[in-house]
This record gives C-alpha cells, structure tokens and sequence, in this order.
C-alpha cells in the first residue's frame, strides 16, 4: 500500500510538473514544431547509443550473479534483464526492476540473499561510476557551469552529495576489510544485513577482475546515457560542444533519478531548461524536446522487456 501510494504522489508530481512547463498553448505549439522537424539520423544514432547502454547494464548485472555464484543461462539473463529494465520505469518506487529480478531469481531456488545483494552491487556500481565521470568531467568545464547562479547551486550540491556517497562507501569497505563487523554487537539491529554485505565485498574484492570489468561497463553505460541525449540535442540543431554537455549530464542524471516523479519524466525536463538555457541559450522548447526524446528513445528498449515477458516463465 505504502508503494502504491508514493507512486500516486510521483504520477501527481510529474503531472504537475508537466503542466506547469506546458502551460503555455504558444510555448506548447513550438515543442510540437521542433519535435516534428526533428532529424531522424540523429535520432536513430540516439536508440542505438541507448540500447547499448541497455545491453551493457544486463552484462553488468550478469558478472554480478556470476561473482555472487548464481549460474543462469545468458539467454535468461537477457530476458531477465529486460525485463528489469521494463519494470523499472513502471513499478512504483526507483528499484520496481530490482525488485522483479531478485524475486525471478528466489523464485527459481537462488539465495533471497544474493539475489538483493546482486542488486545492491548493480547500484553501487553505478553510483561509482557517476563519481569518477562527475570528478573528471565537471573539474574540466567548472568555469564554464559557473556562469549561471542556478547551475552553479546545482553543481554544489551535486559535489556534496558525491562526496557523502564516496565516503559512506569508502567507510564501508573499510570496516568490512578490517573485519569491523564481526565485532558489532549480537542484538544490533540489521547485524546480519551487514554482515551479508562484507561477506559480498569479501568476494568481489577476491574476484576483483569481475568487478573492475563491471566497474569499466559501469562507466560506459553512464557515457552512453549522456551521449544519447547528447545525439538527441544535435536532431534539433544545437551544436553545443560535446564536453561541456557532457559536463552537465550528472546534474541531470542526479535530478531524474530522485523518486519524486515517474521516470524522471517533469523534473528532467525543467532540468534541461535551466541547464541548456543559462549555459548555452537553448530555447525552452528546444531543451524539452531533448529530454523528451533523449528519454523516450531509452523507455522504447525497456519495453523490450514487456515483448521478452511471456517467455521468462519459460528461462531456466
């Protein structure tokens, strides 16, 4: 019921911020205008980048199991994957794809466990892959971000968040190589959650050839999400030079993944107003317009998963 009813306050959020960003009939009419003159080269090149990205996030997750000892078919993994991906953008919550995994994988025999533990490491490696890209990119246009007061709040709060992040998960493979945790108390509360987790760091940092491959995918499917909508930019005519938007795409990428809308969708988009629109000029509706198709064109290799669906009874 809980989960239901953050949803229903996402979708009431998204609409909410949808309406606000179209409410004008004049500013609806020119993203209309720029959505149909849209070039479809650039386009296509956008889904292909964005597929590859899927793919690679499904081969993540594949190393993951393997590492954690759960031996699956990598036809199932594909099917389970995108699956994943479909329920992600539609479940309630942020994790609703995670969720439909590890609850395939209990279902077949496999440790509850390991399967959340999958999971948890998916995320974890993709929260350190948005560090290292915000760390090298962000730095090498800083001057650039700063020009706006908007962006530049952004960007701070963006480096504190990371910081926090880097830290919590620095503290954590610390006291789990140190053997911190077998020190805590009994009858602490979640002793056992913990303890699973430096059991699973134990063993990625063993299998730390596994890892790194899942940590250089990780960074790649970042590379390829910013790039996608990078293409979506250049099928409406704006030119700007590829790093400096690629030095805000961790801005956006935070601000989607915050569960207060479905799918990112109305906080993306003013995101990319204020973004597109202090640094570099784009027009409002411009910059709704890549994010509404640099998103849409993602959303359309999810819902391979809703065609891959009444097989995965079948995946073994």
């Amino acid at each position: 019921m809980k989960k239901w009813l953050v949803f229903v306050l996402q979708c009431l959020v998204t609409l909410g911020l949808l309406g606000w960003i179209f409410r004008d009939p004049e500013f609806r009419k020119e993203v209309l205008e720029a959505l149909s003159g849209a070039d479809r080269g650039w386009l296509l090149a956008a889904a292909l980048v964005a597929g590859v990205g899927c793919l690679m996030g499904i081969l993540r997750w594949g190393i993951f199991l393997r590492v954690l000892g759960i031996d699956i078919p990598r036809l199932a993994i594909l099917r389970i994957g995108a699956v994943g991906l479909f329920f992600n953008s539609f479940l309630p919550g942020v994790v609703g794809g995670d969720a439909v995994k590890a609850g395939w994988l209990v279902a077949r025999g496999f440790s509850a466990r390991s399967a959340v533990l999958s999971a948890v490491m998916d995320r974890i490696s993709g929260l350190g892959a948005l560090v290292l890209c915000s760390a090298v990119l962000i730095p090498m246009r800083y001057t650039w971000l700063m020009q706006s007061p908007a962006v530049s709040a952004m960007v701070h709060l963006l480096v504190i968040y990371l910081v926090v992040v880097s830290l919590l998960l620095s503290l954590s493979f610390v006291l789990s190589a140190r053997g911190a945790v077998s020190r805590l108390p009994q009858k602490m509360p979640g002793r056992q959650t913990i303890e699973d987790f430096a059991a699973a760091y134990g063993r990625f940092l063993s299998c730390w050839k596994s890892t790194l491959a899942a940590a250089l995918i990780s960074v790649g499917m970042l590379l390829a999400y910013f790039l996608t909508f990078f293409l979506s930019a250049r099928a409406f005519g704006v030119e700007v030079p590829l790093l400096d938007f690629l030095s805000f795409m961790p801005l956006v990428d935070l601000l989607a993944a915050l569960p207060v809308s479905v799918g990112g969708f109305g906080v993306r988009e003013a995101a990319f107003v204020t973004l597109l629109g202090d640094l570099a000029g784009v027009p409002a509706a411009h910059a709704v317009s890549i994010s509404f198709l640099g998103a849409l064109v993602t959303l359309l290799w999810g819902c391979a998963g809703l065609i891959l669906l009444p097989g995965l009874r079948k995946a073994r």
